[in-house]
């Protein structure tokens, strides 16, 4: 039987940690663009930001988001899924650059 050797580096210490946080990570975006793909092929209407997004302006899109929109809505990071499509124009009026 075979011993499984650890990912170390020089001082000994293992990347496991790391390797499991990159495995989320990669399942997690995965996830997103499943999701995504659902959402458009049942009419959801995507807007992508093209820029850097600060804590501070997230939380201002956020509660932009939930005061004026009146469907449904998804993101993942810089992209936003509506289910209306008023709701999506009048995001990209408000956000896109």
């Amino acid at each position: 039987m075979k011993k499984k050797k650890l990912l170390t580096d020089k001082s000994g210490l293992l990347y496991e940690q790391q390797i499991e946080d990159a495995a989320k990570q990669l399942a997690d975006d995965i996830d997103a663009e499943i999701m995504r793909g659902m959402l458009a092929g049942c009419g959801w209407h995507e807007v992508k930001l093209d820029w850097i997004m600060t804590h501070e302006v997230s939380k201002e899109v956020d509660e932009w988001v939930a005061s004026n929109t009146r469907g449904k809505v998804w993101n993942r990071g810089l992209v936003w899924m509506f289910n209306s499509k008023q709701d999506a124009t009048w995001f990209t009026l408000r956000w896109s650059s």
